[in-house]
């Protein structure tokens, strides 16, 4: 595996993205594109992005605007920045990415994989520029919140009186203080996941569980609106495959049913190949749970949207 990174300025208002390329020893036969969650960042997935260049995929991902190396200092993370208008730059640096590896490797299908909150950003890519994406594959999936609606006229209240960029404990608790219940307990971020190195290493590492600040937050829910919004689907690629892919013990996800709920929500919005998978017992990162039944998957899925088998 050959690694590239590069620091270049969003197209959108000039905030610095850094990005990441994991590429093949020999020509790629396809192209994916990570999107990857909160707080935080693209170097988290060089283990699975190696496992899929050695089966001859491109790799591409860049720190989302607020994340990693994607600030002009450590005091920006979870400031998404372009006051109001954090989402749409959120989603404008994917497509600037997208233009970055498309252009390198003409011609070569195209797969996003979104993971957690960067699956809101993959859905609210497919929603506007499917017709770029030969599939969708969503991890860690949010279940739809309610609550999303009087939490972004919060942060829009706060905005208005100037705390765009104060971190919220507040809203970090009403978002999270609920989901090491859910998950039955297991320690400080002990929800993401059943392995405790890598939970061990997420506490330690200053680049991972940060506070959003207002901002940060009125984008996420910008995204889950967008996301779940049954408008505006523009729908130039209705049978582009989707695969959907969870922890069953993932808190986020809510409950089954509203897993379940989000891949019925992309049928009634038109897409006709939406499939969906939970696996027993693994919480939220399922990439990092130590599982190579999950990559084998998620690879076999991509390679299956290659070369599928003929019907009988």
């Amino acid at each position: 595996m050959k690694i590239e990174t590069q620091q270049i300025p969003s197209q959108f208002d000039g905030t610095p993205l850094s990005i990441l390329f994991a590429l093949p020893e020999e020509n790629p036969r396809a192209l994916v594109q990570f999107s990857h969650g909160m707080c935080e960042y693209k170097e988290r997935y060089l283990p699975f992005m190696e496992y899929l260049t050695a089966q001859g995929f491109a790799c591409v991902i860049n720190d989302h605007r607020g994340h990693g190396h994607s600030v002009r200092s450590e005091r920006d993370l979870g400031w998404f920045g372009a006051k109001g208008q954090g989402a749409e730059g959120l989603l404008q640096d994917l497509y600037q990415v997208t233009g970055l590896l498309t252009a390198r490797f003409p011609g070569l299908p195209l797969f996003l994989f979104g993971h957690s909150m960067g699956s809101l950003a993959a859905r609210c890519y497919a929603r506007r520029w499917d017709s770029r994406l030969n599939g969708l594959i969503v991890c860690g999936c949010p279940g739809y919140n309610p609550g999303v609606t009087f939490g972004r006229a919060y942060c829009r209240m706060l905005t208005v009186l100037g705390a765009q960029k104060h971190k919220s404990p507040l809203l970090a608790s009403l978002m999270f203080g609920s989901f090491n219940r859910m998950a039955g307990g297991h320690g400080l971020n002990g929800w993401i996941c059943r392995n405790p190195d890598t939970v061990a290493a997420y506490n330690q590492d200053p680049l991972c569980g940060f506070v959003f600040t207002v901002n940060g937050f009125e984008s996420l829910f910008d995204l889950m609106v967008e996301c779940y919004s049954p408008s505006g689907w523009r729908m130039d690629n209705p049978s582009m495959p989707i695969h959907f892919i969870s922890g069953g013990d993932d808190p986020c996800r809510v409950s089954d049913a509203r897993f379940y709920e989000a891949g019925e929500f992309l049928r009634r919005a038109g897409y006709r190949q939406v499939t969906q998978k939970l696996y027993p017992g693994l919480r939220h990162e399922i990439l990092n749970e130590g599982e190579m039944q999950v990559w084998r998957d998620a690879a076999g899925t991509l390679l299956g949207w290659l070369e599928p088998v003929p019907p009988i």
